[in-house]
């Protein structure tokens, strides 16, 4: 699905074309190959297969952009989840549903933020006594909270382990990456080869592959 172009909307729904626009280029322009390109059919720089297709309603895809900028300040915020905490979901989910869609960006930022890159591995194994207990705790309440499962225990656990505030937020993040992943499906995004990312994994641990700092890519 190709961007829709700038000048089929107007009013409200303009003006949130173009703040998607306002946040999407410079983001895209800090990883290399993915500058966005100014493209004369749509009338506005061309930024990518997900984002683009979000803009055939501009309305939601500024939703998806306010969204991710919660989701990333809450774990700056220090009474709720951690950025390898939020990383963790991305690994989680895209082991458990064989699809590589946003693995790309995110082996990268999840250990940039702390995650292991063994943990990522015995994901992707499903070789789960790798992982540490709370490694466990936390990808147990990942597939809880998307079946619909959490129980009582496991409720009481994550309470402890996050206080309410991020249990609430957590719990919210999860939901809206299924949406995302999901989305990126529906809309036929690039999904990488278990290949390229069993390399990409590779190359972090042997240090062939830079690991830059996530918030780079995310300011």
């Amino acid at each position: 699905m190709q961007q829709p172009p700038r000048d089929r909307f107007a009013g409200e729904e303009l003006a949130a074309y173009d703040a998607v626009l306002e946040r999407m280029v410079p983001m895209r322009s800090t990883v290399p190959g993915l500058a966005p390109q100014f493209d004369e059919r749509i009338g506005a720089p061309d930024i990518g297969e997900y984002w683009g297709a979000l803009l055939h309603s501009p309305a939601l895809a500024e939703i998806t952009i306010r969204m991710g900028r919660f989701v990333r300040a809450a774990a700056d915020g220090g009474d709720s989840y951690s950025h390898a905490d939020r990383e963790f979901v991305d690994q989680v989910l895209a082991a458990d549903w064989r699809t590589n869609v946003v693995q790309g960006h995110h082996v990268p930022d999840a250990v940039s933020t702390g995650v292991r890159i063994e943990a990522i591995e015995a994901l992707r194994a499903g070789d789960e006594e790798r992982l540490t207990d709370d490694e466990r705790l936390l990808a147990r309440f990942v597939r809880a909270t998307v079946s619909g499962t959490v129980d009582d225990a496991l409720f009481a656990a994550m309470r402890e382990r996050l206080g309410e505030r991020g249990l609430v937020e957590y719990t919210g993040f999860i939901l809206w990456l299924q949406w995302i992943i999901r989305m990126m499906q529906v809309l036929g995004c690039h999904d990488e080869d278990d290949a390229v990312v069993a390399a990409l994994i590779e190359g972090i641990k042997d240090g062939s592959v830079a690991v830059p700092d996530f918030r780079e890519r995310i300011r």
